[in-house]
């Protein structure tokens, strides 16, 4: 049975005094979720536990059946998303080129993301701060506007990917120095330490750069620092077959999740109008296709509920091919996105539900989390894909040993003896 699930990219929210005490869900006018609704299993779905807020791209690792803890961190998937060389010896960190003013406690941030530096002001700098440092080789790959790649090699050595972010991600604040994460090791230390090091080189060189003097001059932001976050290095994947049992396509329209794709093995199509992904969605002959769309997330971001309400009423008129098809359709999130507050995401559950042949239905009639709420599910991220093995009748005897390791399908290959 093939499987369509349509990803709603941060549709959870909170609710709105202006919405009159209701979340953008539940106050956009949207027929075709509604319908779907009546003919599922709904609920909600926790992506990792109550008050913790993802990412899309570790929220989409966990629905994709793998584990927490061998997720590699966002700046792998990152520089995979956007085809950066990279091998298992070498340290990742997502980096921006950001303005600082340095005073007696450190330096402070004035912006995390240096406006208007061209592509060749950018790779100007760059050819200043690549070096060799404490045994360590220090690259700088461009990416994009002001956002860039650091690659750390150890020359002789090993590097940990075990270190802190450098950016606090929320401003104003002062740069974070690295720190071993969660680990006492003597290498976390001393990739910490050496970071920490070139991060300092680093802001004597741009500060002094004549593309920062000539910038400042003409009442423009330097960009003096380097921040880093999200370090990880590249780690073996089981692909989404292996792990799941299903041929998978993701349809989304981001690099990001063309790197979730490529790292799990799935078919990644992008796509500009939505519309069209429906049918693309439709028409594809894989076992699981997820239908991404990130309006709603996006529309979250601007800190309006009413253009969060605007964006779900048009995916509702975009989806009601979907209606008519006879495998299993789900629809959820990935995570809960705010149009109020500092937080990027938050950590509120979010609305699931599921139809299909093998579905046992219940009684809600509308899809938002207050409805929802009143349905038969409780899932998190982790049991997403063994819900969707049960409900596609893939699912097998918890206590078979179909290979070296458990699954909860019934294999389509096996090592024949």
């Amino acid at each position: 049975m093939k499987v369509v699930s349509l990803l709603l990219d941060g549709a959870g929210d909170r609710t709105y005094d202006e919405l009159g005490g209701v979340t953008p869900l539940e106050y956009a006018s949207t027929p075709n979720l509604d319908e779907i609704a009546k003919m599922s299993a709904c609920g909600l779905m926790m992506p990792l536990e109550e008050g913790v807020s993802l990412g899309t791209d570790l929220a989409h690792y966990l629905l994709f059946g793998y584990a927490l803890d061998s997720y590699p961190n966002r700046a792998v998937i990152d520089a995979i998303g956007e085809s950066v060389a990279i091998d298992k010896e070498t340290l990742v960190l997502r980096a921006s080129f950001a303005y600082v003013k340095q005073d007696d406690s450190g330096y402070m941030i004035q912006s995390r993301f240096t406006d208007g530096l061209t592509k060749m002001e950018i790779d100007q700098l760059i050819d200043s701060i690549n070096c060799e440092l404490g045994g360590y080789s220090f690259q700088c790959v461009h990416s994009y506007d002001s956002h860039c790649f650091i690659l750390v090699k150890s020359i002789e050595g090993a590097v940990s990917s075990a270190v802190s972010d450098s950016d606090p991600f929320y401003a104003p604040q002062y740069v974070m120095r690295v720190e071993p994460f969660e680990v006492d090791t003597d290498d976390a230390a001393e990739t910490a330490e050496v970071i920490n090091a070139f991060l300092k080189r680093t802001h004597d060189l741009l500060n002094s750069h004549r593309i920062t003097l000539n910038r400042q001059t003409k009442g423009l932001e330097p960009g003096n620092f380097i921040l880093t976050k999200w370090a990880g290095k590249l780690t073996d994947c089981p692909s989404f077959f292996e792990q799941n049992g299903m041929h998978g396509t993701l349809i989304g329209k981001s690099k990001l999740l063309k790197g979730v794709s490529a790292y799990m093995g799935l078919t990644y199509q992008g796509y500009n109008d939505f519309g069209q992904a429906v049918k693309m969605a439709l028409d594809s002959e894989s076992d699981y296709v997820h239908l991404h769309t990130k309006a709603p997330d996006e529309a979250s971001h601007k800190k309006s509920p009413f253009l969060k309400v605007k964006a779900l009423e048009e995916i509702d008129k975009d989806i009601k091919p979907l209606l008519s098809f006879d495998g299993l359709l789900v629809v959820t999130a990935d995570h809960s996105t705010p149009c109020s507050g500092e937080m990027i995401h938050s950590g509120e559950s979010v609305p699931f539900m599921a139809r299909g042949t093998y579905v046992r239905k219940d009684r809600v009639k509308a899809f938002n989390e207050m409805d929802c709420a009143q349905g038969a599910l409780r899932l998190t991220a982790s049991s997403y894909m063994k819900y969707i093995q049960n409900a596609t009748d893939r699912g097998q005897l918890y206590h078979l040993r179909t290979g070296r390791i458990r699954r909860n399908f019934r294999p389509v290959e096996v090592n024949k003896l």
